[in-house]
């Protein structure tokens, strides 16, 4: 219980009827990796403002780590970025994360994700998102989203979440 209790983030969960979002643990992130791996979105695209997916496969998943460990070690309540894992029944398929910059102030959050390419093409994404947004709104009491499709994705599931 020693790291739920020191980091309570390790305790969070959010349930879909499809997925579960959950708060990596470092064993996760190594899954997280090896779907990273297996490939995100055609190279010739790159959907990301940081093009992690370009760096080199010896080096980007420690990048990955180094993002993840950061985003724990960066944590304040005036900035914060929380990474989830999502699982489809018993398979990693992606993360989801949901940041701000003085959400006490600003009550907005941002979301931004990604998927395991063979994952695609399902609703996976949709579904994530929406669910971090209803936490967003209805857990956190968040009055605005910078992403204006996330809303209404958010809008579209909810009420189908457990929190």
């Amino acid at each position: 219980m020693g790291l739920e209790r020191d980091w309570p983030l390790f305790q969070l969960r959010i349930d879909t009827p499809r997925l579960v979002l959950s708060y990596p643990t470092d064993a996760d992130l190594d899954a997280l990796n090896e779907v990273a791996d297996r490939g995100i979105h055609d190279p010739e695209d790159m959907p990301f403002a940081v093009p992690w997916t370009d760096d080199p496969p010896d080096i980007r998943p420690r990048h990955s780590l180094q993002f993840w460990w950061g985003s724990r070690a960066m944590w304040t309540p005036a900035k914060w970025i929380l990474t989830m894992m999502v699982t489809a029944g018993k398979e990693v398929v992606g993360a989801q994360d949901l940041h701000a910059t003085d959400f006490a102030v600003s009550r907005q959050v941002e979301t931004g994700s990604w998927l395991g390419r063979s994952f695609q093409g399902r609703g996976i994404g949709k579904e994530m998102r929406a669910a971090i947004l209803h936490f967003a709104f209805a857990g956190l009491g968040a009055e605005r989203a910078a992403i204006e499709e996330a809303l209404d994705a958010a809008v579209a599931f909810a009420g189908s979440f457990a929190v």
